[in-house]
């Protein structure tokens, strides 16, 4: 009938075919091809089953297929009985390894459907298992470390985290997949942290920064973020970062800042009784007065109001100064606030201005018309501004001299800043100590402690400010400060 199919003639043509099938496509495929009768006995071994077992056609053929190195299960039982066989097995090559694979076997069967041979197709799951096993292997690392992981994309959003990062900031890994990777830097942190990592360039390495989070039930949590880019094909495919909470380092940090503090204050020791003995000593004076007074007759009351708002004045005096003392020495949280550069400056010089007056340095102060106003800590800033007056002093002395202190507003990379310099007609850095005069523990003082300078650069570097020291040209040293505005 015209247009009807002969099958019989397909089916021979399918059969004349065959061979060249097995030779043109079966024998070229990757995977192994094994056609045995139901004895065991190898009759076709494909060029795929080469590479997998190592053995030549000639070597293989005509032997039985458990040469290959696997017993059981009994596959070949299962083939007569007409059913398929999947699985993985673990066979030997000629050279000994044992080589895991997926086998998929079928029987082939006459035109009564019955079994006549078997086909074996293998799948070597070598490189499979071993990426696997590394695979188990990383994942158990980077979830016994002791520090968070974050994978992010080239999206910027978070695609892995280990357990310590779920640990450390309460959230469940489902709650953090997918979010952006800024999602937990605290409000007040985030513009820095962003700007520092977006301007990031990768050739020079990892990018190392200190940041805030903010755990699930909102505590801050202080962090150093590590970041790596990670390239596919030269490509820029995301990031990954590891995270270490920093809590009680910056609990050492802040015992540092408070054991320099108290060193500072060992050295003011004259300032501070000076500062207190002088209104001391007008209230004791006008105490006699008035009892003096008192004893001789009648008081004249303008005169008593006059002795008496001395009285007031110098213990409003005292109060002041130690207010400023205590609240200098408090180991206090380092909130920050908008501060006025000029009465920051004030405040330190109190604590140090008689013991340089004393010295015979004079202590000059070139402020800016414009107001100057910073975000920091004072208690902090104080320290820092205390630290580099009290090094020009004892840089000037015996010798008379002059410390002079400007500021100014400056811009650099169109931020705003304010610098404050600090100037000394002393002696000079010399060159050989230039390197490492921030360095820790680093001093030229017979009994200094090595900190003063280094907790200062720390101090500066946390508000997000530079300092840096160089020689002057016309003698002295020089320290300037940037620190950003508000």
């Amino acid at each position: 009938m015209t247009g009807s199919l002969d099958w019989e003639n397909i089916i021979l043509g399918l059969k004349r075919t065959t061979r060249d099938f097995l030779e043109t496509v079966v024998d070229n495929l990757s995977e192994s091809m094994i056609v045995t009768d139901l004895d065991g006995k190898i009759v076709y071994f494909n060029k795929g089953s080469e590479k997998i077992f190592g053995y030549r056609p000639e070597e293989i053929l005509g032997k039985h297929v458990v040469t290959l190195g696997v017993r059981k299960p009994n596959v070949l039982a299962e083939i007569r009985k007409g059913k398929t066989f999947r699985g993985e097995l673990v066979h030997t090559r000629k050279d000994g390894e044992t080589c895991p694979t997926y086998v998929i076997c079928i029987p082939l069967k006459d035109e009564h459907d019955r079994p006549i041979a078997m086909v074996g197709s293998a799948r070597d799951l070598t490189e499979e298992k071993e990426i696997n096993r590394l695979k188990a292997f990383n994942e158990k690392v980077v979830t016994s470390l002791n520090d968070g992981i974050q994978i992010i994309d080239r999206n910027g959003r978070i695609t892995f985290v280990n357990h310590r990062f779920q640990e450390m900031l309460g959230w469940e890994s489902a709650e953090i997949i997918g979010r952006p990777y800024q999602s937990f830097v605290a409000k007040e942190s985030l513009e820095k942290f962003v700007g520092e990592l977006e301007s990031w360039d990768p050739a020079r390495g990892k990018k190392v920064l200190e940041t805030t989070y903010v755990t699930k039930d909102q505590t801050r949590l202080p962090v150093l973020v590590s970041t790596s880019y990670l390239q596919h094909d030269q490509h820029y495919d995301g990031m990954i970062s590891a995270i270490t909470d920093i809590t009680e380092v910056k609990i050492l940090k802040e015992e540092l800042f408070q054991s320099e503090k108290m060193t500072l204050l060992g050295k003011l020791a004259g300032e501070i009784a000076h500062e207190i003995n002088n209104p001391l000593s007008g209230l004791i004076l006008a105490t006699q007065m008035l009892q003096q007074d008192c004893q001789a007759g009648p008081l004249d009351l303008p005169d008593l109001l006059r002795e008496l708002q001395g009285i007031e004045e110098d213990a409003r005096r005292c109060k002041k100064f130690i207010g400023k003392l205590l609240g200098f020495s408090r180991m206090i949280p380092e909130e920050k606030k908008v501060l006025n550069v000029p009465d920051l400056i004030e405040d330190a010089l109190l604590l140090v201005q008689r013991q340089a007056a004393l010295d015979n340095v004079a202590i000059v102060k070139v402020f800016a018309d414009t107001e100057l106003l910073v975000w920091g800590n004072s208690n902090n800033l104080q320290q820092v501004i205390i630290n580099l007056v009290n090094n020009a002093r004892e840089a000037i002395f015996p010798s008379p001299g002059t410390v002079e202190i400007r500021t100014r507003a400056s811009a650099k990379n169109q931020k705003q800043e304010v610098a404050i310099e600090i100037r000394d007609t002393g002696k000079g850095i010399p060159p050989a100590v230039a390197a490492k005069i921030f360095d820790s523990f680093f001093t030229t003082k017979e009994k200094g402690t090595g900190l003063g300078l280094a907790v200062s650069k720390r101090i500066i570097e946390e508000h997000g400010g530079t300092i840096t020291a160089s020689n002057r040209q016309e003698g002295g040293a020089s320290f300037l400060l940037t620190l950003p505005r508000p």
